[in-house]
């Protein structure tokens, strides 16, 4: 992992020193976060203040329209015309000959008592009546303003001078709207302030978006590949979504991790070759010990044939003297003839077997011959004295299945096997269903490679019948009831000496043999089993020639 890690280490000052890496180093990013972040909090503030500015602006400049000088003219001449036409002014310049003989407070007074009268003084309140003398010559409204931050006018009062009596005299009405001046700037501020809130949430929301764009992201990213990191997920890549600091750690921890992941491949092919060379070694000492365990089985079975030779030419005279003897006989029994006939045909099978030890299971190609398997098996069935309680069944598929065999040695094979389905039928404790053996025999034609070669749902050992020859056999099973196999023994099913029964009542050769003798006829021999769910022994053997048809088919 130090190759990786030193993709990090660099500084303002270069790279550390590292040593090559097959994965080219990540490029400088063509532009700094710090710039990135200066550039987009510059621009929204300068936006933002645009904006304030243009907002306090139009503010600023929203007032009383100049428009509404039509509208106070009018307003204020209806007014002058109804003051001239009013009993205050009449009773006030009752005692003087005209109006021009009344004083400034006169005209005052008689302006205040009209507007009182008439319940206009909280309309005209701001109104102002003020005596000018003499008349001027232009009659017409005026507007008296002020500079607002010294750039933006603002209108404070309308003023409209209207003659009387003559010219001589005029009366000038100034009419003030600072207060609505004042309630309208106060409005005016609220909003500003209202919207200078606004823009503060807006900008705060955009410098949020920005961080989160330019920071919370990526750290968020580089944190969730980081998390996938510790838990060894090297598979895991971190999404690249800048081109900046951020972006070239993300891209430093992706190479990092690419290179991890090959170093595991790498490792992960190293362990699998041990591993297989470990299985080589353990199968060389397996076939060293299988080598050894035959060289016993030789000596042993030279000091067999040489210790049973005689005696079992022996009891084959003594069987010939008593079958001389019973024929002779007039109570002799056919029954004790076929006996006499049967004990002889065992004993020759024994020699026979005895013969195929010291030929180490091969036996001689003039021996062989076609085979019925319906016969050997009833044959066997009646040779392994299987106990009434257990029943037994055949399921042919054809009654006249024939293989090329030696017929001794293939009855020797289905006796071993039925004789180990009793014993595993006998060892049951506590038995719910009665004993069952089924004898069953099927036709099935192998290709050069198929994953299930039993059919029908049964699931072989296919490590084995995978050797076989692609043509047609006939698969003769032997299936019981009884305690079954563990996964253990089974891998030392077929190893001589092993035996699962009690010790003084297997030697352990009995499946040894039966493989060498299948093995012998170009077949195989698997077992299907599971502890306390029975067990099932299927022997392929090559269908026999026997016709045109069967040679063209294989």
């Amino acid at each position: 992992m130090a190759e990786e890690l030193e993709i990090l280490g660099s500084n303002d000052e270069g790279p550390l020193p590292s040593r090559p890496s097959s994965t080219a180093a990540p490029k400088r990013p063509t532009q700094s976060l710090r710039f990135d972040l200066v550039f987009d909090l510059s621009l929204l503030t300068l936006c933002a203040l645009i904006l304030s500015v243009g907002l306090l602006i139009l503010v600023l400049r929203y007032e009383v329209p100049r428009d509404m000088g039509d509208l106070a003219q009018s307003y204020l001449t209806s007014l002058h015309e109804s003051f001239l036409q009013s009993s205050e002014l009449k009773e006030t310049a009752k005692d003087s000959k005209s109006l021009n003989a009344l004083n400034p407070t006169q005209f005052e007074s008689a302006f205040k008592q009209f507007l009182e009268t008439r319940e206009m003084g909280k309309h005209w309140s701001e109104v102002r009546l003020e005596l000018v003398r003499p008349a001027p010559q232009l009659d017409q409204l005026e507007m008296a303003e002020q500079q607002l931050l010294f750039v933006i006018p603002t209108v404070t009062e309308f003023i409209l001078t209207r003659a009387v009596s003559s010219g001589e005299l005029a009366l000038r009405y100034h009419w003030s709207i600072q207060p609505f001046q004042e309630s309208l700037t106060d409005f005016k501020y609220r909003v500003f302030l209202l919207t200078l809130l606004i823009e503060a949430v807006l900008v705060a929301l955009g410098y949020y978006l920005l961080f989160r764009k330019n920071i919370l992201v990526p750290i968020h990213n580089l944190s969730v590949g980081a998390r996938e990191f510790l838990k060894e997920n090297w598979r895991a890549r971190i999404s690249v979504e800048r081109n900046d600091e951020l972006g070239e750690v993300a891209v430093a921890l992706n190479q990092m991790a690419q290179q991890i992941q090959e170093k595991e491949g790498k490792l992960g092919h190293t362990i699998d070759s041990l591993r297989k060379a470990n299985e080589e070694i353990e199968a060389q000492q397996n076939e060293q010990l299988q080598i050894e365990k035959l060289a016993s089985i030789g000596r042993l079975a030279a000091g067999v044939a040489h210790e049973m030779g005689n005696p079992l030419g022996a009891i084959s005279g003594y069987i010939d003297i008593l079958r001389r003897s019973m024929k002779k006989s007039p109570a002799a029994l056919a029954e004790d003839l076929d006996l006499c006939d049967r004990i002889e045909s065992e004993t020759n099978r024994i020699s026979k077997i005895i013969r195929a030890l010291l030929q180490q299971a091969r036996p001689a190609k003039e021996r062989m011959k076609t085979v019925n398997l319906k016969a050997v098996a009833v044959r066997s069935v009646q040779s392994a004295q299987i106990p009434a309680g257990i029943d037994v069944g055949f399921e042919f598929e054809d009654e006249n299945a024939e293989v090329f065999a030696e017929q001794d040695q293939l009855v020797q094979v289905l006796l071993n096997l039925l004789i180990n389905a009793r014993h595993a039928i006998e060892g049951r404790v506590n038995p719910k269903d009665p004993g069952r053996i089924r004898i069953r025999c099927v036709s099935r034609k192998l290709p050069f490679y198929r994953g299930n070669v039993a059919g029908e749902g049964q699931d072989l050992d296919t490590s084995i019948v995978r050797s076989l020859r692609p043509e047609t056999y006939w698969v003769l099973s032997v299936e019981d009831n009884g305690v079954g196999i563990s996964d253990a023994d089974q891998k030392k099913l077929f190893e001589p000496f092993f035996s699962t029964k009690a010790p003084g009542k297997g030697t352990g050769l009995g499946l040894y043999v039966t493989k060498s003798i299948i093995e012998s006829f170009r077949g195989a021999i698997v077992v299907r089993s599971a502890l306390h769910y029975g067990a099932s022994f299927s022997i392929f053997l090559p269908k026999a020639k026997n016709s045109f048809m069967d040679v063209i088919e294989s």
